[in-house]
């Protein structure tokens, strides 16, 4: 495949770009004020943002809209259908990349949630439009190989996600945490690979007992329930087998498909959900009770409020149930759509990225309390996070 100069000038010099890497990524980590430099400057070209549907992740999806309405000129949107849902032909994913490909009017494209296909989709984007320019979201694909074909990634940055997520199921009483994956997710990305070890480490430093237990792949012909049924029973042998007892229990999963069904286990047993597989207070809670969401997405205070409120209509149910009160997916999206602003205006260039994309994550976080930096010393990839969680019930 032939990609851009500027592409290929990026991998050339990145070598050059650790250093700046590590000494930003010490220098940077808390937001320091806004300077002109934060200023946005829309490019000549468009940016098109890749978007799963609500019902997949709601937070997305309702920030690309807000972004789109707020740079009217500038960004489109493009929805596929929902990645964990197998379909015949193309997935949408990989359909919308070519097509944004072969629009001269298109400058970046923006892949929301990095989902599965995403590698195939920019390398067929690239192949189409070497000049094309793609930025990456939370990959839910190999890391490095999506690194290796993208010109900028944001991801969660897991071992401080991991510390606060445990911290919380400790103090809602937790002696067990019980992790659920499957291979696709272990052995093809070593983000998520990261994160299970993460979680493991967390676990030891709060004296919790640490279970991991693999799960139902949705690509099976089964797909969602089957994952889900898959949970269900999983939980149910942990008790049979004696390999959890009582109820001071917290559930994870890196699967999305299935928060609803630990909520559910949680409340039926009194155990304890702290967080889905993104921090997010839009996905888990929401799929199983009625709340509303708020006008804007960022209105995380009146979510909490209204969440609580179905919760706690809810006299049957036991769970010890938590919520993530932060937008970090809307903050990570901003950055992205500032960085490839950047990139299409060439002021963010392989000399300067550690320098711009640590800040333009600062600016569209907006708080103190939020840390990012490069992720595995890598040129082009950044983690971030911001801690804090609240009891709903």
């Amino acid at each position: 495949m032939k990609l851009s100069k500027k592409f290929n000038v990026l991998k050339r010099i990145a070598a050059t770009m650790l250093a700046t890497v590590l000494l930003f990524s010490l220098a940077s980590c808390k937001n320091i004020g806004k300077t002109e430099d934060d200023e946005v400057k829309i490019p000549a070209k468009k940016v098109a943002i890749l978007v799963a549907p609500e019902a997949q992740y709601p937070e997305d999806y309702r920030a690309a809209q807000e972004l789109a309405a707020e740079y009217p000129n500038s960004v489109v949107i493009k929805e596929y259908d929902d990645s964990r849902i197998l379909k015949a032909g193309d997935p949408g994913i990989i359909t919308h990349s070519v097509e944004l490909a072969n629009n001269p009017e298109i400058g970046a494209i923006i892949y929301a949630r990095a989902t599965q296909y995403t590698r195939n989709a920019i390398y067929k984007a690239k192949e189409i439009n070497p000049d094309i320019i793609t930025v990456c979201v939370e990959p839910e694909e190999d890391i490095k190989e999506i690194a290796e074909l993208s010109n900028l990634v944001y991801c969660v940055d897991w071992a401080k996600a991991a510390e606060d997520v445990v911290a919380q199921a400790k103090t809602q009483g937790a002696k067990y945490f019980v992790t659920f994956s499957f291979s696709r997710h272990i052995s093809g990305n070593s983000l998520i690979r990261s994160e299970i070890d993460a979680f493991k480490k967390a676990c030891e430093a709060q004296g919790i007992t640490y279970i991991y237990e693999n799960s139902e792949d949705t690509n099976k012909s089964t797909q969602i329930p089957g994952a889900q049924k898959y949970i269900k029973e999983a939980v149910a042998r942990l008790y049979l087998n004696n390999t959890v007892e009582g109820s001071d229990v917290a559930l994870f999963s890196t699967d999305s498909s299935v928060q609803s069904t630990l909520i559910e286990q949680a409340n039926s047993r009194g155990l304890i959900y702290v967080c889905p597989s993104f921090p997010t207070a839009y996905n888990g809670l929401g799929e199983v009770y009625d709340i509303e969401t708020p006008e804007k997405i960022s209105d995380i205070d009146k979510y909490i409020k209204n969440a609580k409120d179905a919760v706690e209509a809810d006299t049957e149910g036991t769970g010890r149930l938590c919520i993530y009160k932060y937008p970090l997916a809307t903050a990570l999206l901003k950055a992205a759509l500032y960085s490839a602003f950047d990139m299409m205006n060439e002021t963010m260039t392989a000399e300067n990225m550690a320098e711009k994309a640590i800040a333009r994550a600062n600016l569209a976080a907006d708080s103190k309390d939020f840390t990012v930096s490069a992720y595995d010393n890598s040129a082009n990839v950044y983690m971030a996070y911001l801690p804090g969680f609240e009891i709903i019930r």
